[in-house]
C-alpha cells in the first residue's frame, strides 16, 4: 500500500485520469460539476489532486458524464482506492471548504452545530441501513481532515471495522444455513465438476479480483439474460450485476459470490432477463404525462443508463434500485423490496408516485441537470439541487450554492 510519497503519486495519478476524462469532453468544470452533483470548486479540487472524493458514487457519475467504457471504470476504481486510502493517511493536502452534498473525508471530532443533511430518495447515500441487514456497512462521517495522530487512530479503527464487516460478509456467504430459498447453500459433491468450486476459484470471488474466475462468473451471469462485458475484471459493472442476481435468487446480497451464490449461478433457474431500453422508454412515457414523460426519461437515463437492474452501493452500506435509484429508506417509505425496485413496472410507477407529491424531479437533484434548460426548474427542484451541491440558476437568474455548516 502506497505511504508517503507513495501516497502522494497515487492521488496525482488518480487526479491526473479525471483530468484526462474532463479533457476528453466538450463540457467546462461548471458544466460537468451541474452533471454529476457537485460545485466547480469541488471538481477542480479533485482534479488537482487537492481533494479525493469520498464515494465512488461520485467517480461513477463523473465517469458515465465523459462516457468513460467499463475498462476505464473498472481502472478508474483502481485509482480511486489507492488515492482514496493515500488521502485518508493524510498523504495528500488537506480538503478545502465543503459544500452540500459533496464527499470529503474524515474527521476525527464529530462537528459542532451542524444541521441534518437532507437526502434525496432516488440518489441517497446516507440512508441508515436497516439493522441485522446483510449489506449493512460502516458509514463514516465525512468532514475535514485532522491532525496525524488522529487520523492514524481514525484509519486503524475503520480498517478494523472494514475487516470485520469483510470477514462477516465471507463468512455468511460461505455457511449460511442451507435448506431454504433465502440462505446461501453449501457446495456439495457436484462442485468438483464446476469451475468456480474448484481452485484456483474455490475462494470467494470479490471486487478488485482479475482472473478466468471472474470470466467464468460472467460468462454464467451472461448465460442468465443479462448485460455484460465478459473482460476477466471484477469492477463495478460486474458488482452491480452479482448483487442483483443475488436478490433475484433470494440470497444474502453482500457482492461477494461464496459457495451459495455459485451454487444458484450453476442450478437455479433464476432469469436476469429484463425490459429493453425501448421498452423502459415507451413505459416511462406511457406513465408520466405530457412533457414529464420525456423529463423523466432523461432523469432515469442519468440515474441508471435506462437499466432496470442497475444497482449502486454506497458508502455506508446502503444502496438505490433500478431505473430511478429508490434508495433503501425510500423503498420502505413505498412499501417495497428490493426485489420490487428490480421490476421495471414497479420501479415506474414508484417514481410517478414521487413526482406526484409535487409534479417534479427534486427527489432526484444530481440528475436535474439532465433536463433540458435549468431555468425551467420548479422551486422545489432547484432548492433540491442547492442542497445537492449542484451548481443551478434559481429564478432570479443568481447562481446558488449552499455550504455545508
Amino acid at each position: 500500500m502506497p505511504e508517503g510519497r507513495d501516497g502522494a503519486v497515487a492521488i496525482e495519478a488518480f487526479a491526473e485520469r479525471l483530468r484526462q476524462l474532463k479533457d476528453g469532453t466538450s463540457h467546462s468544470f461548471e458544466s460537468l460539476a451541474r452533471r454529476i452533483g457537485v460545485s466547480r470548486s469541488t471538481l477542480h479540487r479533485y482534479c488537482t489532486g487537492k481533494g479525493v472524493p469520498g464515494e465512488f458514487a461520485t467517480v461513477e457519475r463523473l465517469a458515465r458524464a465523459c462516457k468513460a467504457d467499463r475498462a476505464a471504470l473498472t481502472e478508474l476504481h483502481r485509482l480511486w482506492v489507492l488515492a482514496d486510502e493515500a488521502y485518508r493517511r493524510g498523504d495528500g493536502p488537506g480538503p478545502a471548504e465543503v459544500t452540500t452534498g459533496e464527499e470529503t473525508h474524515p474527521s476525527p471530532e464529530p462537528a459542532t452545530g451542524a444541521g441534518p443533511v437532507t437526502e434525496p430518495a432516488g440518489t441517497s447515500a446516507a440512508d441508515p441501513a436497516p439493522t441485522g441487514s446483510p449489506d449493512q456497512g460502516p458509514g463514516p462521517v465525512r468532514g475535514p481532515a485532522g491532525s496525524s495522530r488522529s487520523r492514524r487512530w481514525l484509519v486503524a479503527g475503520a480498517a478494523a471495522a472494514v475487516l470485520a464487516v469483510t470477514v462477516t460478509f465471507l463468512l455468511w456467504d460461505k455457511t449460511a444455513p442451507s435448506g431454504s430459498a433465502a440462505s446461501e447453500g453449501q457446495t456439495d459433491d457436484r462442485g468438483d465438476d464446476r469451475m468456480l468450486f474448484r481452485d484456483p476459484c474455490a475462494e470467494p470471488i470479490t471486487m478488485g479480483q482479475h482472473d478466468g474466475c471472474v470470466e467464468e462468473l460472467q460468462t454464467l451471469l451472461a448465460d442468465r439474460g443479462v448485460s455484460i462485458d465478459i473482460d476477466a475484471q471484477f469492477g463495478p459493472e460486474t458488482l452491480r450485476r452479482v448483487t442483483a442476481f443475488q436478490v433475484l435468487a433470494g440470497l444474502p446480497v453482500n457482492g461477494v459470490v461464496g459457495d451459495g451464490t455459485k451454487e444458484a449461478l450453476y442450478e437455479s433457474d433464476v432469469s436476469m432477463t429484463s425490459w429493453s431500453e425501448e421498452q423502459v422508454v415507451e413505459r416511462i412515457r406511457e406513465v408520466f404525462p405530457g412533457e414529464a414523460g420525456d423529463q423523466a426519461v432523461r432523469i432515469s437515463g442519468c440515474q441508471s443508463l435506462l437499466d432496470p437492474l442497475y444497482v449502486l452501493a454506497n458508502e455506508n452500506g446502503t444502496r438505490n434500485w433500478g431505473l430511478f435509484q429508490i434508495s433503501d429508506s425510500r423503498l420502505r417509505d413505498l412499501g417495497g423490496t428490493q426485489r420490487d425496485a428490480l421490476d421495471p413496472e414497479w420501479n415506474i410507477q414508484s417514481a410517478y408516485r414521487l413526482w406526484a407529491q409535487h409534479e417534479d424531479f427534486r427527489d432526484w437533484p444530481f440528475c436535474l441537470a439532465a433536463l433540458d434548460d435549468p431555468d425551467d426548474l420548479t422551486e422545489g427542484e432547484a432548492d433540491a439541487a442547492a442542497e445537492a451541491g449542484a451548481d443551478v440558476e434559481d429564478t432570479t437568474g443568481e447562481e446558488t450554492e449552499e455550504s455545508r455548516p
